[in-house]
């Protein structure tokens, strides 16, 4: 019987090349392990997942609810790298291009697109290679530090 081949997908223990596993709040700690970027500018957020089948649907493509948490969490941490400030998310809306397989590396690039003293307005674009397969926008809650 030939030898198994070891599994090469990132773990929590090794990330891809330039991601680090960064723990987070514990809804998203359970779905991921989501890795980020080592070198994203303040404003900017780049997230990345291998795609396991519990994180697909019924015909194995990835769960739109899953995109929908990844791209929360990347533009809420966009909003939070530039505005030293937590956030909450007051709405969101996704537009989804083409499926996310199973196996895949998705990339989630969120992004601070603009603020005021209440409230930043982000968007997130989530690609497989150079293919963006969906697109997110939010607007989030300041909150106010605490004193």
């Amino acid at each position: 019987m030939p030898a198994e081949e070891p599994d090469a997908r990132p773990t929590i223990e090794t990330p891809p090349p330039g991601f680090i596993y960064q723990p987070r709040a514990p809804y998203v700690n359970h779905v991921g392990p989501l890795f980020q970027a080592e070198q994203d500018r303040p404003g900017e957020v780049t997230l990345g997942l291998t795609v396991e089948l519990v994180h697909t649907n019924t015909m194995g493509f990835m769960h739109g609810g899953m995109i929908a948490t990844i791209c929360d969490s990347a533009m809420a941490r966009a909003a939070v790298s530039k505005l030293q400030r937590r956030t909450v998310t007051l709405r969101m809306a996704m537009e989804y291009f083409d499926p996310v397989k199973k196996g895949d590396w998705l990339i989630a690039r969120g992004r601070l697109v603009g603020h005021d003293a209440d409230v930043a307005q982000t968007e997130c674009l989530i690609m497989v290679g150079d293919d963006v397969r969906a697109r997110g926008t939010g607007v989030f809650r300041l909150l106010r530090p605490a004193k």
